[in-house]
């Protein structure tokens, strides 16, 4: 499976083999579901849903990867389409963050620093420029987008907690050769900066 170096393959059989346009934007999703329940979801073979005019539906949906405190999962093959963001599939990689989009505990340090490595990474394999479009923003070629920028009068993901500062930030130092900083980390060091300074000032 092509991908992330180091993910943990856990294969959905919902995709479509081959891609039909260049690979240029990550579309960011959050599961709205814990662990158990997204990957049943998103590799559910047969799954349906009764619209509102009572028909029953093909529900089928997957994406490229999902994202946890501790693991980066990979479901299909960066090669193939994942259906996760329709009309987009064709062109982009579909990344689900395993949280809620109005819960701001989603983005936890270790969060963060799990999908920094991924953002990382496909920034630089796939020439993906660290640009963010959420909600709302104008359109860009090329990116990282919210789910919630391409479908906006059905999707609101990742939402206005996701901390794209953060995580830009951190993949770039990842990018540079640097360890991730935590939000605790960069606390410490702020204060020994400053101690540092106080104790040049007494001298």
């Amino acid at each position: 499976m092509i991908g992330f170096p180091g993910a943990v393959i856990q294969p959905s059989p919902n995709y479509s083999e081959g891609r039909r346009d260049a690979l240029d934007q990550v579309v960011l999703h959050t599961t709205e579901g814990d662990l158990a329940s997204s990957l049943n979801t998103l590799t559910d073979p047969a799954r349906q849903i009764v619209d509102e005019n009572g028909q029953i539906q093909n529900a089928r949906v997957s994406a490229h990867y999902v994202v946890t405190g501790n693991t980066i999962y990979q479901l299909v093959s960066d090669d193939n389409e994942a259906w996760h963001a329709i009309g987009h599939n064709a062109h982009t990689i579909g990344v689900e963050v395993v949280g809620e989009a109005h819960d701001p505990r989603t983005w936890s340090d270790a969060v963060v620093t799990q999908l920094s490595r991924l953002v990382a990474w496909l920034s630089l394999e796939y020439g993906i420029p660290l640009e963010y479009r959420a909600k709302g923003e104008p359109d860009i070629a090329r990116g990282f987008v919210a789910h919630g920028a391409l479908d906006p009068d059905r999707r609101h993901d990742p939402g206005i907690w996701f901390p794209w500062t953060q995580v830009k930030s951190a993949a770039l130092r990842i990018q540079s050769g640097a360890a991730p900083m935590s939000a605790d980390g960069a606390g410490v060091v702020a204060l020994l900066i400053i101690a540092i300074g106080l104790a040049w000032a007494l001298r």
